[in-house]
């Protein structure tokens, strides 16, 4: 079994020991069930065609003449796909493709970044793309409150809303969010990730193989606030796409034989937040647990005959 997220861990690239990986308790979990588990970095901001170049690099190292079944999150589907559609004389062999809220269709929060924000990076510099997201994130949670105020049905109510939307306004000049996707601004994956190119480009020229079986995850969170972490992203794709998880829509994650929704926010499915420095095991509150959905998805494959 492949293991490929978007990336695979935190940290500065500088400093190895400060970086934890994502797959930390997946891969454990999934090696006491008795699969040999690959996990796969590649270049957070390069290219699907670079990043699944990379990966079959990897593989050939590591896999040869044995059978692969790749579990991707995220970007980590596409660059998958690709390897399986465009690169021949494998010298180990796909069996499947499992997919974790993988922007098949791309995410109009990247559309979102390329009509608002513009791809011209090259130009400015990042303080000033934060300042943008900013204002905009902020507009949106103005809105929000002001709605929250008016709706509030006591005077005691509409003073804790006020103060509370006054807090929030606060938080959102430099979103969480946005420094997550940032670097991903004026780079390959960015024009990778628009549901222009995806739809467009990248689907239409990697048709699935017949000989590998594709099965995919969504997720989605039925609500979240403008200032939560993910809330702006959220707000953003309900609009277009409707559930979403904060990054990808249901819709757009839906490839090959859709197996379930999870209830999750899109960071909780990479088990980013499960690490020893206070966390808690996932962000959005729901009782969701990545590594026994990682562990369900396991055993699944194994019953399909992978």
């Amino acid at each position: 079994m492949v293991c490929l997220f978007g990336f695979d861990k935190m940290g500065p690239e500088n400093i190895p020991s400060l970086q934890v990986h994502y797959w930390n308790g997946i891969h454990k979990a999934l090696t006491k069930l008795g699969a040999k588990v690959v996990v796969a970095g590649v270049p957070r901001t390069g290219a699907i065609r670079k990043r699944a170049e990379d990966l079959h690099g990897i593989l050939s190292a590591t896999m040869e003449g044995s059978p692969v079944n790749f579990v991707a999150h995220s970007m980590g589907g596409l660059d998958c796909r690709y390897l399986i559609s465009h690169i021949h004389n494998k010298n180990y062999h796909v069996e499947s493709l499992t997919t974790f809220s993988t922007p098949h269709r791309g995410s109009p929060m990247m559309d979102w970044f390329r009509d608002n924000i513009g791809v011209g990076l090259l130009q400015q510099s990042e303080e000033e793309a934060m300042r943008k997201l900013g204002e905009e994130a902020s507009r949106h949670a103005a809105a929000a409150a002001a709605a929250a105020v008016t709706s509030a049905s006591t005077p005691e109510a509409k003073a804790t809303a006020a103060q509370e939307a006054a807090q929030h306004s606060r938080n959102m000049q430099a979103p969480p969010w946005s420094r997550f996707l940032i670097p991903f601004l004026d780079t390959p994956a960015y024009a990778n990730l628009t549901t222009e190119y995806c739809t467009q480009v990248f689907n239409p020229n990697t048709p699935d193989d017949s000989r590998v079986a594709y099965y995919s995850y969504g997720a989605s969170i039925p609500r979240l606030p403008i200032w939560a972490p993910l809330g702006f992203p959220w707000a953003v794709i309900k609009a277009r796409e409707g559930e979403n998880d904060g990054l990808v829509s249901i819709a757009s994650a839906r490839w090959g034989k859709y197996i379930e929704t999870v209830e999750c926010d899109h960071w909780d499915l990479n088990n980013r937040w499960r690490l020893k420095i206070g966390y808690p095991s996932n962000t959005s509150g729901s009782s969701f647990d990545a590594v026994e959905l990682y562990m369900r998805a396991a055993t699944k494959l194994f019953h399909e005959g992978h």
